[in-house]
């Protein structure tokens, strides 16, 4: 009885949000959960027998969890997946409670969900996934999350916790890759990695957070070194190393900023990916291997449906706002920033560019990161760039002491549109790069002005 209730308030909860115009899922999720504590363990058992699939990570959650979908979709299996990205306890109980009947039942055969870090193993002991997939541990919300270490410390605990799940992860991240080790049953690990890359580097990539052995803390020699700690490693004992790879990326093609081309594992396997750069192929890569891991599907279905997927909101999106395309990227960490950097602003530096930055709970209150990017290598940018949110004129510091001293801070997101349009005319094409809650606002406001744009959430 108790979670009859709890699904019945979270539909009535959700259906009240959309008819006053909002897209929050967390207030539903929250209102069952004060209900019935343990409603998501509960929605999801005797639910999903094709199984649960888990994505976390601290980059590409969101575009991977998204790939996974376009998948299951091009393949006729029918899924719930949290797709506005409410990756946190009450997000996945409101996206499963509103494809349950209020007797608690799905009828979809796969469950999706994009977890949180920090949430990760409360969920998964909750709801016991078949796979979950770790695609990077990268700093990120200090204030949050904590040090690398402490993250993967919890997700050790859990992994040792879980027998029946198969483990999918990322085999280019040290600290990823040793979750993987002196398992007790290491067949339940797949290994996704890049075995080539000779597209551009930063200057000032200086993000590497794992580059100590985790077992005997003494520091990793590579061969190859993609980004941050990412690449092909081992320990001066040669005991820890990069595991070999069950799904490897090879031949990368970037083309421009439309697209990113390579091959999975032979030559005959070739994909085209929409959205550029070598981080979203480890994105790709980390879904193919999850399917491949959970469903057994044909490599070429899969690599279809990969080709064929767009981005995610404010991931790589692009609007139209009155005339000018806007290529919408999020940025939230060191990490992420520089490949936004690498992949799009060095190739097309002449647009005009517009950081919003704001440090709400959901971007993290601490933004030093914005001192640990590469943000020296915009110091021959071209075009125009314009900086807004709640941490302007921070933003704007950290420009003018990376050289750029050009530039123009407006805190008011309405102020800022206008010199938006300012500096830009129809058929301008500019990039946005802002922070998680500074997405979400500003794309709101952009998709306002044209009825063939869609909320996030729609």
């Amino acid at each position: 009885m108790r979670s009859l209730f709890a699904i019945l308030a979270a539909k009535t909860a959700f259906r009240i949000n959309r008819l006053t115009g909002t897209g929050g899922t967390s207030l539903p999720g929250m209102l069952a959960q004060k209900i019935d504590k343990d409603i998501l363990k509960k929605l999801v058992k005797n639910n999903f027998p094709r199984g649960v699939i888990v994505v976390t990570g601290t980059n590409g959650k969101t575009t991977t969890t998204k790939l996974i979908a376009d998948i299951l979709e091009a393949n006729g299996i029918s899924y719930v997946y949290n797709r506005t990205g409410s990756n946190m306890e009450r997000g996945l109980i409101t996206s499963v409670a509103l494809e349950s009947n209020i007797a608690g039942k799905v009828s979809a055969e796969v469950g999706l969900f994009e977890v949180d870090e920090a949430f990760l193993p409360k969920v998964c002991r909750a709801i016991q996934p078949n796979v979950i997939l770790i695609s990077n541990l990268f700093r990120d919300q200090l204030d949050r999350f904590g040090e690398l270490d402490k993250i993967a410390r919890s997700f050790r605990n859990l992994i040792e916790e879980l027998d029946s799940t198969q483990l999918v992860l990322n085999a280019d991240d040290p600290l990823v890759a040793s979750l993987g080790y002196e398992l007790e049953n290491e067949k339940k690990v797949t290994y996704f990695g890049v075995g080539d890359y000779s597209g551009p580097k930063l200057q000032h990539d200086r993000t590497a957070d794992s580059i100590f052995d985790p077992f005997t803390q003494e520091k990793l020699y590579y061969t190859q070194h993609y980004f941050s700690h990412l690449g092909k490693y081992r320990g001066k004992s040669g005991a820890f190393r990069r595991p070999k790879p069950d799904y490897q990326a090879n031949n990368l093609k970037q083309k421009g900023i439309e697209s990113i081309q390579f091959n999975i594992n032979s030559a005959s396997n070739t994909v085209e990916l929409k959205i550029p750069g070598i981080f979203n192929v480890y994105n790709a890569m980390g879904a193919f291997a999850a399917v491949k891991a959970s469903l057994k599907l044909e490599d070429d279905h899969i690599i279809k449906a990969i080709a064929g997927s767009a981005a995610a909101f404010g991931r790589s999106e692009v609007l139209n706002y009155n005339g000018r395309e806007a290529l919408i990227l999020l940025i939230k960490n060191p990490t992420g920033l520089n490949q936004i950097i690498q992949t799009y602003l060095l190739t097309e530096n002449d647009r005009l560019l517009v950081f919003i930055i704001n440090d709400s709970y959901a971007d993290g209150r601490d933004i030093s990161w914005l001192w640990d990017s590469a943000i020296e290598d915009l110091a021959h940018y071209k075009g125009k760039i314009l900086v807004g949110g709640s941490r302007a004129d921070d933003m704007a510091l950290r420009l003018k002491y990376a050289g750029k001293v050009d530039v123009l801070a407006e805190s008011n997101e309405a102020e800022l549109l206008k010199l938006i349009l300012l500096h830009s005319s129809k058929r301008s094409k500019l990039f946005v790069l802002p922070t998680y809650t500074a997405m979400l606002s500003i794309r709101s406001q952009i998709v306002a002005g044209d009825e063939l744009q869609k909320e996030y959430w729609q």
